[in-house]
């Protein structure tokens, strides 16, 4: 029997364990973290559908209804952010002027979308109109009107309150617009340094009470083979403040994110087409709404695996139906694949035939297509509509105008000191190798003959860069510039349907010096 005594002890005994127990589960529960996921996409391209895969034929993978399927399958609080170039680039996206991915963007349900340089590609009524029928905020910080205020059809930032987290979400766009885009698409508009931009911002942010901030941003992320401009990177390191950079432009696949050794930042970004999409894992302090940690990982979106979401499914079907069938119309059979230059100072046979697609229509001396335009490669078999609407997917038009060869000497000074080589018919051109600021153009000849500074040409290109667009300037210097009235795309189709059989230009036009 026990004592009395020895039952008030006992008791005591557990009660103050149950009081430990308890205090220390308290303690565990207030230090446990909170989880919140980012899930991003950017330069979509209007791949809102999903395509055979190029590794395996037979399986489909990327599309919204796919990516909206492995965000539901998360159901602890998250954002769903994407960071610009959302429609040109498919017949779904193009003929649509974008309204087939605003309805898909509204069905995933973004929390909010940057706005990409592509996004002005039918003008700024059209981007207007496009982002009212968006349901969620449309950023873009960094873009000002003629009277020096921000732009009123965008936000610059949004406060979003997610698992009791205030987070400050603050997109900008690329200053390089000017070398992107039409000179009458981008009228009456200045776009503010971005590291500028983003310390105001942040300070904004945190005085109206962000505990967590987020950059959206069609930047870039710089790269060694890249020429030197102040992207994702430099946004990190220069300005303090920012937890996360959600990244678009550059069609960047980090696998592995960046992030900046002083500051801490976050860089993320998820290549490009919607083949893949990102999440980001924040676990942040409950008490103070600090990030304690951040990771990234990539999905590539298969739906074999992640499955579908129906209802954005039905609505991309719906828009692939309205497009019509017309774009799997078979053209030409290709009978070997005809791809990009893979590296800055390489020919390419896809670009060698476009622009002899230009000069032939044109009868003109040369024609140049920039590298930068031409947006897929075509594989060997079948060629469609759809496949050439993948290579040259902008409304471009061909122009030919007439230069002295001093100018058109100047002209493939800056195809071959270009990012990536321009691509060229009619002339071959002897040029110094290496990084941007190394290269530089050594020889060239024109139907066989030395280039003659004295002499007139004929030089057929897309009205993008007559007009200035990938930094030229010469075009504006021709003794006549005529508008042909044929589109790019026509240009290569009606040369798809003559030559039946396409296949790479012998390569040997842009050549190396020592190679």
């Amino acid at each position: 029997m026990i004592a009395p005594r020895s039952r008030r002890t006992a008791a005591r005994t557990i009660l103050a364990f149950l009081l430990f127990a308890a205090a220390h589960a308290a303690r565990a529960d207030e230090a446990a973290p909170l989880v919140v996921r980012v899930y991003h996409t950017n330069d979509v391209h209007g791949w809102i559908m999903a395509r055979p895969d190029a590794m395996d034929h037979d399986r489909p993978i990327g599309g919204e209804a796919a990516f909206k399927a492995l965000v539901d399958r998360d159901p602890g609080p998250k954002l769903v952010l994407d960071a610009g170039d959302w429609w040109q680039g498919t017949p779904e996206g193009s003929l649509t002027k974008g309204a087939a991915v605003a309805e898909t963007f509204n069905a995933v349900g973004y929390d909010a979308v940057e706005i990409g340089n592509h996004e002005f590609d039918a003008g700024q009524e059209n981007l207007k109109a496009l982002i009212a029928q968006l349901k969620m905020p449309v950023l873009a910080a960094n873009i000002y009107g003629p009277d020096g205020k921000r732009v009123p059809w965008t936000k610059p930032w949004i406060i979003k309150e997610v698992d009791g987290v205030k987070f400050g979400v603050f997109g900008l766009l690329t200053t390089h617009m000017g070398e992107l885009e039409f000179p009458k698409n981008i009228a009456g508009l200045t776009f503010r340094r971005e590291v500028d931009e983003a310390r105001d911002d942040v300070k904004a942010l945190r005085r109206q009470g962000a505990d967590v901030i987020i950059a959206v941003t069609h930047v870039g992320f710089e790269a060694a083979d890249k020429p030197p401009f102040e992207g994702d990177q430099t946004l990190a390191r220069e300005v303090p403040g920012i937890d996360l950079i959600v990244g678009g432009h550059t069609h960047t696949t980090l696998k592995v994110p960046y992030r900046d050794p002083v500051h801490g930042t976050l860089i993320v970004q998820a290549g490009s087409y919607l083949f893949r999409a990102g999440r980001v894992t924040l676990k942040i302090d409950a008490k103070t709404h600090r990030v304690l940690s951040s990771s990234d990982e990539l999905f590539e979106l298969h739906p074999d695996r992640l499955g579908e979401d129906p209802a954005v499914k039905a609505v991309v079907a719906r828009q692939t139906q309205a497009v019509g069938a017309i774009f799997e119309t078979v053209v030409a059979t290709a009978t070997a694949a005809l791809v990009r230059a893979s590296g800055p100072d390489q020919e390419s046979g896809l670009g060698s035939w476009m622009a002899d697609c230009y000069r032939a229509r044109a009868a003109a001396d040369v024609a140049v297509q920039n590298a930068g335009g031409i947006r897929s490669d075509i594989p060997a078999g079948p060629v469609t509509l759809r496949r050439l609407f993948g290579v040259m997917p902008f409304d471009n038009d061909l122009v030919l105008a007439r230069m002295t060869g001093a100018q058109v000497r100047s002209m493939l000074e800056h195809a071959v000191v270009s990012p990536r080589l321009d691509q060229i018919s009619g002339a071959v051109v002897t040029f110094r190798p290496g990084p941007a600021g190394a290269r530089g153009l050594v020889s060239a000849t024109i139907g066989g003959a030395p280039l003659d500074d004295a002499k007139t040409y004929s030089v057929v290109t897309l009205d993008f860069l007559v007009s200035g667009g990938g930094g030229y300037r010469e075009f504006a210097q021709a003794s006549s510039r005529a508008a042909l009235g044929v589109p790019a795309r026509d240009a290569l189709r009606a040369c798809a349907e003559t030559q039946k059989l396409l296949a790479p230009p012998a390569p040997g036009r842009l050549k190396a010096q020592g190679g």
